[in-house]
């Protein structure tokens, strides 16, 4: 296997391994009788897991290598996803789910760090291309937790079966890994925590809408459609698909736009269809309307996340690995109350205040997509 296949297999991968447990958040919220609140106080832990080794992830993965972390970290992040399941307190849910957050940050850094370098080494955008696997990773995972649902699988097992998948995923990189060479920035010798510059400050409130756009739908989308109209259990669980679809799609064309057009156009342009997803699902009338509104929100936060990571990595200030820790570090801290807001929102204003909530950190993606312009 080529190196570029090898990296987009990771992040498959990485996608299977972490991306069963949102099909099955509103059955493990039922299951311990959390409110919309309590649940969005549980899944912020995975940020302050996240935030916690994303501070020194860069010097993590520059120290012990690419390969060492994922092929010990994906496996270990599908267990603690299956274990959420099973957790018999609110306690343990929340320090299970910390501890995905560690598992699931850490991950990805080297395998971003490692796309960055495989682009390098062949003169050919990848990132959009690995994303868009990513996605399609999500989708797999989400469309299986339809198809779990609507089987009435338990989400203990359905969440344990993917242990030994990922498994095997990983036993494959592990035989056929060759990582790529260090870039002359990752080579450099000054030791640093990754706080975050001027410009991955910015580079981050350009890519935030993403983020929240994608944990909000994750986490709440699928109550929303179950609270907000009258319809079958598998058929509240298709927002994630549809986001899902779209997202890979967007993902998967958007090197060669890039390359044709440039990211500042590219995310200009499909940050407008984000902003106009927000708008139907804040005010669909129906269920098909929601979905519509889903699928432009996965178009249009498509290319948000890998713009900003390549932009980061190309940064040149300080080593490849620390430009792009910083950037998700400091995403992580800004999104860090991100799942708790959402709740709190939704229970004191309705679910589809908390979506509309989308339409601010949109409009500031719009504002700021010049960043992407290369210096």
């Amino acid at each position: 296997m080529s190196r570029t296949q090898i990296i987009l297999l990771v992040f498959f991968a990485h996608a299977v391994a972490g991306g069963g447990i949102f099909t099955r958040i509103p059955d493990i919220q039922q299951g311990l009788a959390m409110s919309e609140a309590m649940l969005g106080l549980a899944l912020t832990t995975a940020s302050l897991g996240g935030l916690a080794i994303n501070l020194v992830s860069g010097r993590i993965v520059r120290s012990l290598g690419v390969k060492p972390i994922l092929v010990i970290g994906l496996p270990l992040l599908s267990l603690l996803s299956a274990l959420t399941a099973y957790a018999p307190t609110v306690p343990v849910l929340f320090a299970v789910i910390l501890g995905m957050g560690v598992s699931f940050s850490l991950t990805n850094v080297a395998m971003n760090v490692e796309a960055d370098r495989v682009e390098t080494a062949s003169g050919r955008r990848v990132m959009n291309r690995c994303h868009g696997i990513w996605s399609a990773g999500m989708l797999t995972a989400a469309v299986l937790g339809v198809g779990a649902r609507g089987w009435a699988v338990p989400a203990g097992l359905h969440l344990m079966a993917f242990v030994p998948l990922v498994g095997l995923l990983a036993a494959t990189i592990a035989v056929s890994m060759s990582p790529c060479p260090e870039t002359d920035g990752d080579r450099s010798t000054r030791p640093g925590i990754a706080l975050p510059s001027r410009r991955t400050f910015l580079l981050v409130l350009f890519g935030l809408s993403g983020g929240i756009c994608q944990v909000g739908t994750q986490n709440f989308s699928v109550i929303f459609m179950r609270d907000t109209f009258s319809a079958p259990d598998w058929v509240d669980t298709l927002t994630l698909p549809a986001f899902l679809v779209s997202m890979t799609l967007g993902r998967m064309f958007a090197d060669r736009l890039t390359e044709r057009f440039g990211p500042v156009v590219v995310a200009f342009s499909l940050a407008g269809f984000a902003l106009a997803g927000a708008v139907l699902v804040a005010a669909a009338p129906g269920v098909t309307v929601a979905l519509a509104g889903f699928a432009l929100i996965g178009l249009g936060t498509s290319v948000l996340f890998p713009l900003m990571i390549s932009a980061a990595a190309r940064l040149g200030a300080r080593p490849a690995a620390e430009s792009v820790s910083a950037v998700i570090f400091l995403t992580g801290l800004v999104m860090l109350a991100a799942p708790a807001l959402m709740g709190w929102i939704a229970e004191t204003a309705g679910l589809r205040a908390a979506f509309a909530a989308f339409i601010p950190p949109i409009l500031l993606t719009l504002l700021l997509s010049r960043q992407l312009a290369p210096r």
